[in-house]
């Protein structure tokens, strides 16, 4: 069954997985025509409007869309890199002498 919202999602969502999600459960939970104050679906049973799947919908609807205009450039970053690497120097040393490397003795020729 295809529903109309699924072919207009909104130029501003990022996230079209989520929000077809989210408004297919705040399509199931709207309010009770005959009592306003409670939610119409079965599974909530008369809980009071906005239930939690409802809240839940709604949340994730705006976790799906771009809010704000993000910052344009480059972040700054507050220490140099260099002088965080310059603090963890030396901890990673070997505790026992490292033996020079020994090379492989050849083996005899068959004659």
């Amino acid at each position: 069954m295809t529903q109309p919202h699924r072919y207009a999602v909104p130029r501003n969502v990022t996230d079209v997985l989520l929000w077809l999600l989210a408004t297919d459960v705040a399509a199931a939970h709207l309010p009770d025509p005959h009592q306003p104050g409670r939610c119409a679906n079965l599974r909530c049973a008369g809980e009071a409007y906005p239930c939690p799947p409802a809240r839940d919908a709604h949340r994730a609807c705006r976790a799906a869309t771009l809010t704000g205009v993000f910052a344009r450039g480059r972040a700054r970053v507050a220490a140099p890199a260099v002088a965080v690497a310059a603090r963890f120097a030396g901890w990673f040393r070997p505790t026992r002498p490292v033996p020079p490397p020994q090379r492989p003795m050849p083996l005899p020729r068959a004659a």
